[in-house]
C-alpha cells in the first residue's frame, strides 16, 4: 500500500498539466471544513478541519472532534461520552480534471482519539456454587477508550461555487486501540443475555486492525 502511495506520487509529478495557473487555482490556500457524518459515529463528535496550502502542490490538515453525549444520548450503558479527535494529514494533490472543477489528491495521516465514558453492563451470576439459583447483577465503572494510527487515502475535491466545495476521500487506516477497564467477576455462561444481530458496540478489548474509511467534508475556501 505504501509502495503504490508513492508510485502515484511519481508519476503524477511526470504528467504535470501545462496549464498550472488554473490548477494552483484549485488547491485550497486557506480552507474550513465540517464533517457531519461524525455526528452519527459511534463515539459522536462535532469536528472541524483547517487546511492550509504550504508548497506548490502540497497541503497540511489538522482536524479537531469534541467528543460528547449526541448519538447515545439517553443510552445507560454508555453515558457521559467525553473526549477529542485529533488529526494532522499531508495532501499532495493530483492532475487536475478538464473542466477544472475537480481536484484529486492523495494524503498520508496520524490521528489519536481519546474518549472517556460511563458503562453499565449486566451479567447472570451465581448465588452458589452448584449455581442452583442465578441473579441478575449490573456494573457501573469508567471506561477510557484510546486510539491511535496511520491513514492512506485517495480522495478528491469538487468546486461548486468560488468558495464553496466538498471533500470525499476513501482509504485504509491502520487502527492501534486501547480499550482500559475494570475485570469483572466470571459471569454464569448458561444464561447469558442475547446480542442484537447488528451490534454497533465497540470491541472491548486492546487490538490492532486495518479498516476502510470513507470520509465527506464540506468546506469553504478563504482564498
Amino acid at each position: 500500500m505504501i509502495r503504490v502511495f508513492f508510485i502515484l506520487l511519481i508519476f503524477s509529478g511526470s504528467c504535470f498539466a501545462q496549464d498550472s495557473t488554473r490548477f494552483d487555482k484549485l488547491i485550497p490556500r486557506t480552507a474550513l471544513k465540517f464533517t457531519p457524518f461524525t455526528l452519527i459515529n459511534f463515539y459522536s463528535s462535532l469536528e472541524l478541519s483547517f487546511e492550509q496550502k504550504i508548497a506548490k502542490r502540497f497541503t497540511a490538515q489538522i482536524g479537531y472532534g469534541y467528543v460528547f453525549n449526541f448519538r447515545r444520548r439517553g443510552d445507560p450503558e454508555f453515558e457521559n461520552m467525553r473526549g477529542a479527535k485529533v488529526k494532522l494529514e499531508i495532501r499532495y494533490y493530483l492532475l487536475p480534471s478538464e473542466r477544472y472543477t475537480l481536484s484529486n489528491y492523495i494524503a498520508l495521516g496520524v490521528y489519536r482519539n481519546g474518549v472517556d465514558f460511563d458503562r453499565e453492563t449486566p451479567q447472570q451470576e451465581c448465588y452458589d456454587l452448584s449455581c442452583t439459583n442465578t441473579f441478575t447483577r449490573y456494573y457501573n465503572y469508567k471506561v477510557q477508550y484510546r486510539e491511535h494510527g496511520l491513514t492512506l487515502k485517495y480522495g478528491f475535491v469538487k468546486h461548486f461555487r468560488k468558495s464553496i466545495f466538498i471533500d470525499f476521500n476513501t482509504g485504509w487506516s491502520f487502527r492501534f486501540i486501547d480499550y482500559d477497564k475494570p475485570t469483572l467477576s466470571q459471569a454464569f455462561n448458561g444464561f447469558g443475555f442475547e446480542e442484537s444481530f447488528i451490534d454497533l458496540s465497540p470491541k472491548e478489548e486492546d487490538w490492532f486492525t486495518l479498516t476502510p474509511l470513507v470520509c465527506l467534508r464540506i468546506g469553504y475556501r478563504f482564498r
